[in-house]
């Protein structure tokens, strides 16, 4: 949990134009230094935002992951390719984002094979997933929920389990 609260942190700084510079360099060291670990706390914390967006508007999770979309300024419908470049990194993300859910270890597994193929992978799903974010981040604000804090409250008020678990959204999925 600890991951996804700095990683939260990170996230809600990166939000911010005027401290997003600072934030994705330490984002994209983490990516870095441990892809794996940094990809799955992001896709935790929008899992984390995809169950909140579900009790906020009662759409269920796996409507709330299929509409995840990269909605940046170089996606234009007037680049088909690069529209499909986009949609299949997009994709990427939502996988990790229903493993995270579900706890579903065929999902997990091969979200962990995305992250490592083509070598190189992490740090370029971690810049997409951040785009992902940004247009999510937008629609929790839209339905009056600031993203901010939400995993340090929940880590808060959250007991480890004893032995090593898979944190999961299971009963939501």
């Amino acid at each position: 949990m600890i991951d996804v609260v700095d990683i939260e942190r990170l996230v809600v700084t990166w939000l911010s134009p005027q401290t997003r510079f600072a934030a994705e360099q330490k984002l994209v060291e983490r990516a870095e230094d441990d892809p794996h670990r940094t990809m799955a706390a992001l896709c935790w914390l929008l899992a984390m935002w995809t169950v909140t967006i579900h009790l906020r508007t009662g759409r269920p999770p796996a409507t709330v992951v299929a509409a995840m979309s990269y909605r940046q300024v170089w996606r234009s419908p007037e680049a088909p390719q690069s529209e499909r470049v986009w949609e299949a990194l997009t994709d990427r993300i939502r996988l990790g984002v229903l493993a995270a859910l579900t706890a579903d270890a065929d999902s997990a597994v091969e979200f962990h094979t995305h992250v490592d193929n083509p070598r190189g992978m992490g740090p370029i799903m971690l810049r997409h997933a951040l785009g992902v974010m940004a247009s999510m981040a937008e629609d929790m604000r839209i339905i009056g929920v600031d993203p901010q804090d939400m995993a340090g409250t929940l880590a808060l008020y959250t007991i480890d389990p004893d032995g090593p678990t898979a944190p999961c959204f299971r009963p939501l999925a």
